[in-house]
């Protein structure tokens, strides 16, 4: 199977899941459904958390007289298995291995950075799949939900990204952008030990 292929079937995987769970809780009487929206405060600004100031983006919300009176993060509890891969990214020549992992729930160990990496390049491309504004109600926002702030090990960095319903593309920007930052090695999967 094709790489291209694999991507596909691991998002679809979690979308699937993703749009079935909106469809059951908008049949229910007297709610709507309000899914991939930006975190805000009370004044409705974004917030953001941590050393990349991010914001991030909650699943989904049911709303009931016009509050809101639940949340909750889809999670596919499970996920497509298939033989770790190992393959060269061609335009930045390094090696990524690619384990199974949930396009919500993705770890990326990133090896051979300088001691104290610009992590600008990597911020930027979330806040670019993060998308500007919350998608229609009929729509899926086709954008990034979560980036952790980097976690530094021994010999590498790990993130942890929620692809949310962004496509393949964003997946395929950010390989290109670890290469760009002089990535020498990527690790891909969900990991039970630390960096």
């Amino acid at each position: 199977m094709a790489l291209g292929q694999l991507l596909d079937q691991i998002r679809d995987y979690y979308v699937s899941r993703f749009i079935d769970a909106i469809n059951e809780h908008s049949a229910n009487d007297g709610v709507s459904v309000v899914h991939e929206t930006a975190f805000c405060n009370a004044e409705g600004e974004i917030v953001t958390e941590g050393t990349l100031a991010l914001p991030l983006r909650g699943d989904v919300l049911i709303i009931r007289d016009g509050m809101v009176s639940d949340s909750f993060q889809i999670d596919t509890k499970e996920m497509l298995s298939f033989d770790p891969i190992t393959f060269d990214w061609p335009d930045n020549a390094f090696d990524v291995q690619l384990q199974p992992f949930q396009w919500n729930w993705m770890q990326v160990r990133i090896f051979g950075l300088p001691s104290d990496p610009d992590w600008q390049p990597l911020r930027s491309w979330f806040l670019r799949w993060f998308r500007e504004n919350d998608p229609a109600d009929d729509e899926l926002l086709g954008g990034v939900h979560f980036l952790s702030d980097p976690e530094d090990g021994e010999d590498c960095s790990q993130l942890s990204i929620d692809l949310g319903t962004a496509p393949v593309e964003s997946f395929e920007e950010l390989l290109d952008l670890l290469g760009e930052m002089g990535t020498l090695r990527v690790q891909i999967g969900q990991f039970t030990d630390g960096p």
